[in-house]
């Protein structure tokens, strides 16, 4: 028993530098990328690897080459799908319309094992609470639900209204739990003169006090103060 607790400080490292290697030669892809390809491949990834550090019989050199084979074998089938559209549409299918100008797809439906209450449920997840709403609707590779609108029901936009359009910057956040970030005051051109000047006119006599500061990407100045 003490042996076998022995032996686990050594397989361990081993398992899990094996694993942070092949995550990374497999690439990244987001949760919502992943098709079911993907996530299958992903478990049993893991659970090879689980496996040969729970089964003391199985030796931990059969594990390695088993991660690394299916690993292989994954980053092919992946190269496969990206150079031929006919085996990425076998590997991991295609997108399927379920409403097609303004009408519900029964067949597609049931080819996807969906009924209109789940279909309804999407549609709530991208902010639209009416079938009637919407004039196509697709069910991507990866689950996901992608919808357009009706013409009628979209949101304006200021380019719509004829408004004069400007892009919108990111803030950037100077202070956080009371600490400055000289680099990015420097970059937005501010002195700490300035910093102290606007930290007393909103009522702040020091920066420790200040939980949050951001300079939004209009220009304005917000300031949380610090909770203590």
């Amino acid at each position: 028993m003490g042996m076998d607790i022995i032996q686990l400080f050594w397989e361990v490292p081993i398992i899990f530098l094996s694993l942070f290697l092949l995550t990374r030669i497999e690439g990244k892809k987001q949760i919502s990328q992943l098709t079911y390809f993907d996530y299958v491949t992903g478990i049993t990834t893991g659970s090879i690897a689980a496996a040969v550090l729970a089964d003391q019989e199985l030796p931990v050199v059969r594990g390695i080459v088993a991660l690394v084979l299916w690993a292989a074998f994954s980053i092919l089938a992946s190269l496969l799908s990206v150079k031929s559209r006919k085996i990425r549409k076998w590997s991991e299918g295609e997108a399927v319309a379920v409403i097609k100008e303004g009408r519900i797809l029964e067949k597609n439906l049931k080819r996807l094992r969906l009924d209109v209450d789940n279909l309804r449920m999407l549609l709530r997840g991208k902010n639209v609470f009416s079938i009637a709403d919407v004039e196509f609707a697709v069910m991507e590779t990866n689950g996901s639900l992608s919808v357009l609108k009706k013409a009628e029901k979209e949101t304006v936009t200021r380019k719509d209204m004829g408004l004069q359009v400007q892009q919108a910057k990111p803030g950037r956040e100077i202070i956080v739990g009371g600490v400055l970030d000289q680099k990015k005051l420097a970059e937005l051109g501010l002195s700490e003169a300035w910093l102290q000047q606007t930290l007393q006119q909103n009522g702040f006599q020091q920066i420790e006090d200040v939980g949050y500061m951001e300079i939004t990407g209009e220009g304005q100045v917000y300031i949380d103060p610090l909770d203590k």
